[in-house]
């Protein structure tokens, strides 16, 4: 049994038309990027890592000689270190490091008329405060495993120190 021929029209082929529309190039991708590294200088962070390895070593022995004086877990570091190397990423300038008898590390920038801290404790967590003269304020906590909000929130962090 076969199914009789039936002539139907070629349905109207529209052809898409093209254009050229001006998208950027990679070049000019990884010059806007915030997570670009290239053509960076690396001692920069080169330095803050070692700053905070040796704030590691005055932080233990500190702990060593008085117990009243909370440890700093080895997670807050490694989270550090990876914080100083998301701000290199984002070409925000290295933080002053230092560490707390809380048992947290803490950065520090100084802006013109303010002060912005950011504190670490190891719990996948930075507390920070931004404060300045002229009555702004941000301050808040931001888990730094929401790529999305930790990068929300090192721009807002770019704007504020420079």
């Amino acid at each position: 049994m076969s199914i009789p021929a039936t002539h139907s029209p070629i349905p109207n082929i529209t052809i898409l038309q093209t254009h050229n529309y001006p998208f950027s190039s990679p070049e000019t991708e990884v010059e806007h990027s915030p997570i670009s590294v290239i053509n960076q200088d690396f001692s920069k962070l080169d330095t803050a890592l070692k700053e905070l390895s040796e704030i590691r070593q005055e932080a233990e022995n500190a702990y060593a000689a008085d117990s009243e004086i909370d440890p700093i877990p080895d997670s807050a570091y490694n989270q550090t270190s990876d914080l100083l190397e998301k701000l290199f990423s984002f070409k925000i300038p290295m933080p002053h490091i230092g560490w707390a008898e809380d048992g947290s590390i803490g950065l520090e920038w100084r802006p013109e008329g303010g002060i912005v801290t950011m504190g670490i404790y190891g719990d996948d967590d930075v507390i920070y405060g931004a404060f300045f003269q002229k009555n702004r304020q941000v301050d808040g906590v931001c888990n730094l495993s929401d790529t999305v909000l930790l990068e929300g929130f090192l721009e807002t962090l770019k704007r504020l120190i420079q």
